[in-house]
């Protein structure tokens, strides 16, 4: 079997990874967790300090047809990073959007008083588009913003222009890249 190649930011195996899980003909859920899986793992390999754990909410918080699947890169049983995963095609809709920002900043939330660095970042993925999220322990302040809804009217409390950046783009890699390198230098200095 023949597979596409791809040339960008990372090396060839992870830029095939994604163009295979987004041309794959299986379920459209089931691919975008194995690119993503592998670059976790390669940005934070697993003879370091950093351990990658994908973890599946219980049904009882999701619906069936809500799957997401969240990589906790944890040093020790400490979390540094979370990263929440979905299928590219729910995108477009503005309720995929905003059930992806509520469960993030819920795990963010849960997860904050467990983390011993000052910040703790995330990042809400639909396939390879990507939204940046950062918490501060000291101040518990959450960005981006919560966009309040207006009650005559549909607000659109989690704009797709939060998912600009894209992995598979060198703008987007390199904003990975700064947070991941971010993430690395609070945790070279915290006692775990």
């Amino acid at each position: 079997m023949q597979h596409p190649t791809a040339t960008g930011p990372w090396p060839e195996l992870i830029m095939r990874s994604f163009l295979i899980a987004g041309t794959s003909a299986l379920a459209p859920e089931k691919p975008v967790y194995g690119p993503w899986n592998r670059l976790l793992n390669t940005m934070f390999p697993p003879d370091t300090m950093f351990e990658v754990v994908p973890q599946v909410p219980p049904v009882t918080f999701r619906e069936a047809v809500d799957f997401v699947v969240f990589f906790l890169i944890y040093v020790e049983a400490t979390p540094v990073f979370i990263v929440e995963v979905k299928p590219p095609d729910e995108l477009r809709p503005a309720s995929r959007r905003r059930e992806a920002d509520e469960q993030l900043r819920l795990r963010l939330g849960d997860l904050l008083f467990d983390a011993k660095i000052p910040v703790l970042h995330g990042i809400s993925a639909f396939g390879s588009k990507m939204a940046f999220y950062k918490l501060t322990r000291d101040t518990l302040r959450l960005e981006p913003s919560r966009i309040a809804p207006e009650l005559d009217k549909l607000t659109d409390i989690a704009p797709r222009a939060w998912w600009a950046y894209d992995v598979l783009e060198e703008e987007g890699a390199q904003k990975f890249r700064k947070v991941v390198e971010e993430v690395k230098e609070m945790c070279g200095h915290c006692s775990f």
